[in-house]
């Protein structure tokens, strides 16, 4: 799954925890762009 993708599907999950650990399993581990936006999502949904 690209990250492109996640972002489409993150609205339809409610809580940002839950979007956040979806998001980090879309990730190779070794890609640290894709961790770090993950991260940026759960920052933006926790406003």
């Amino acid at each position: 799954m690209k990250n492109y993708q996640f972002q489409e599907k993150q609205f339809q999950i409610s809580d940002p925890i839950e979007s956040y650990f979806e998001c980090i399993t879309t990730c190779d581990i070794r890609d640290g762009r894709c961790i770090s936006r993950c991260v940026e999502i759960l920052k933006q949904n926790d406003n």
